[in-house]
């Protein structure tokens, strides 16, 4: 559990550079795909999944939202702008908590969302735009979920899954080219996601494929890295990009690529604790 951790503040800070610059072409800190329905740029696409997930979460006026695992805290802060309600951050990278904490009205935490420094019951939207990928025991994560909500609150998730169960050996080992230095464990199914999630306790009240309407954003992801990265090797050559930053630019590409074989899919998911009419 701690190399993991370990390994997700490394991934991060050594990626930082990255995402500024792409937050300077797209317009917008957000570090995640944008949603392309009805848009024409990058800045408009991120701005709509947070919308598109928040309208699907049925967020309240006076609830409390925690995004669990926010990064820079992009969301949390746009959401914090239009909500009348606590919005509050986690992450488990100190120099992210320190840079979302100038960025708006949320409030951010530097602690592990599995295990998250709040008292049981005071979440009514637990909020995971592509931060669950990170997870490396999702059953514990979904249980510390399920303690954090109140009866009738929501767990609102977007992000990458395996597209089936039967990946064979070598998929699975194209796949590892990009979660390794992504630090990310492994691919679950958006169905095993799920079946993890009742068992915990929660309920699925809806399940969307977004892979055609995130695509714009994942392969630039992919293009970036392709065009930039004979650059970057020159850095590396004069010893001013790290060998981990390069694994990471590979990981893009090779995100890009996976993506385009079939091997998985981007889904939101829409869960509720009961214990109300809601």
């Amino acid at each position: 559990m701690l190399a993991q951790q370990d390994a997700v503040r490394s991934f991060y800070r050594q990626t930082d550079w990255m995402f500024r610059v792409l937050g300077w072409i797209r317009g917008s800190q957000a570090m995640h795909a944008g949603l392309w329905q009805q848009v024409r740029s990058h800045r408009s696409a991120l701005r709509s999944i947070d919308e598109t997930l928040l309208a699907v979460a049925g967020l309240s006026p006076g609830e409390c939202l925690l995004d669990a695992g926010c990064g820079a805290g992009a969301s949390a802060n746009r959401i914090a702008a239009i909500h009348q309600g606590t919005v509050i951050g986690l992450t488990i990278v100190p120099e992210q908590a320190k840079r979302a904490r100038r960025g708006g009205k949320a409030t951010f935490l530097c602690a592990d969302y599995a295990v998250a420094p709040l008292r049981s019951h005071c979440c009514d939207v637990v909020w995971m735009l592509e931060s669950i990928c990170h997870a490396p025991d999702k059953p514990a994560l979904l249980a510390e979920i399920v303690r954090l909500l109140r009866p009738g609150g929501r767990l609102v998730i977007a992000d990458r899954f395996a597209a089936r169960r039967d990946l064979s050996p070598a998929e699975r080992n194209r796949l590892r080219a990009w979660l390794r230095p992504w630090a990310m464990p492994d691919l679950l199914t958006a169905d095993e996601l799920v079946e993890l999630a009742v068992k915990s306790g929660l309920l699925l009240l809806r399940h969307d494929d977004l892979t055609l309407s995130t695509s714009p954003s994942l392969q630039f992801l992919g293009d970036f890295a392709r065009l930039t990265l004979p650059a970057a090797l020159l850095l590396r050559a004069l010893r001013l990009q790290s060998a981990e930053q390069i694994a990471a630019m590979r990981g893009c590409i090779a995100q890009k690529k996976t993506l385009n074989a079939g091997l998985w899919r981007y889904h939101m998911l829409l869960f509720v604790k009961p214990g109300d009419d809601r």
